[in-house]
């Protein structure tokens, strides 16, 4: 796999990223698993926050989400509530 110098993303998500990051501030490491939609996501997000924060943590999560690859929190089975 080569790192390319531009990444596109088709836009799935119909918020901003601004938005999207509002989202994604409703999750940590004790609520994570509460949302079995990122299942798949949970052990990328436990080293992130563990080795750079919680932002870098929820930072990767945006492409995925981004894409429609998984809900957005809202739009999860939680409903956002962690």
């Amino acid at each position: 796999m080569t790192i390319q110098p531009v990444y596109h993303f088709d836009k799935v998500y119909e918020g901003t990223v601004e938005e999207l990051q509002n989202e994604l501030s409703v999750l940590t490491l004790e609520n994570i698993k509460q949302y079995p939609e990122y299942t798949s996501l949970w052990d990328d997000f436990y080293s992130m926050w563990l080795r750079f924060g919680p932002e870098s943590a929820r930072t990767i999560m945006i492409p995925y989400i981004w894409q429609g690859k998984v809900p957005s929190p809202k739009e999860t089975v939680c409903g956002g509530k962690g």
